[in-house]
């Protein structure tokens, strides 16, 4: 499956407010879909009824064995790396983007700073972000706050790189965490 389709799937199924009708219309209009999900969940795909409202229930049940979780995590982990290292992406956007993706379990995302402390009254630096700023004052301000930031997202993009973290792709239940993803460090 491409990492496109895959995104597009689970974008659906994890974000309550993302459109059904416009995923429906994407269904429906997607000429390769067929060939990335194979005949057998196509056809179950397409005979859903997408006015029932257990529909992003029924799509993650659907898709969910198939989607290749670790690929498509680790492209999304090192996509928002970086954006954040070249700073195309405005500070806070992109680490609000990694904590999503380490409350999935990757909590190795958690042992840099800003990523760890995300939800810290007090300890976060995002609390010291006016979101009125521009995208070159955010930056100012995180780097005065945080001046390693961009040296630990290298080092952190240069292990994933060379597997010393590897996305398993594998879930686990965990009792206070729910549904997590597993990952190894070597």
């Amino acid at each position: 499956m491409k990492k496109e389709t895959a995104k597009i799937l689970t974008t659906f199924f994890e974000n309550r407010n993302s459109s059904i009708s416009d995923f429906e219309n994407w269904v429906y209009s997607n000429s390769s879909l067929e060939d990335d999900l194979g005949s057998g969940v196509f056809t179950d795909l397409i005979s859903l009824n997408f006015n029932d409202l257990s529909i992003r229930v029924k799509v993650k049940e659907l898709v969910d064995p198939i989607i290749d979780y670790a690929d498509l995590h680790k492209n999304e982990i090192l996509t928002v790396i970086e954006e954040l290292i070249s700073k195309s992406i405005e500070p806070l956007n992109g680490i609000k983007k990694l904590y999503a993706l380490a409350e999935k379990g990757y909590v190795f995302l958690g042992s840099i700073d800003v990523i760890g402390n995300f939800g810290e009254q007090g300890k976060s630096i995002v609390h010291s972000i006016d979101k009125e700023m521009d995208k070159e004052s955010q930056w100012n301000k995180i780097l005065i706050i945080e001046p390693n930031l961009l040296h630990e997202l290298t080092q952190l993009k240069e292990k994933i790189e060379t597997n010393k973290i590897v996305l398993t792709g594998e879930k686990e239940v965990l009792k206070y965490y729910g549904e997590q993803f597993k990952y190894i460090e070597n």
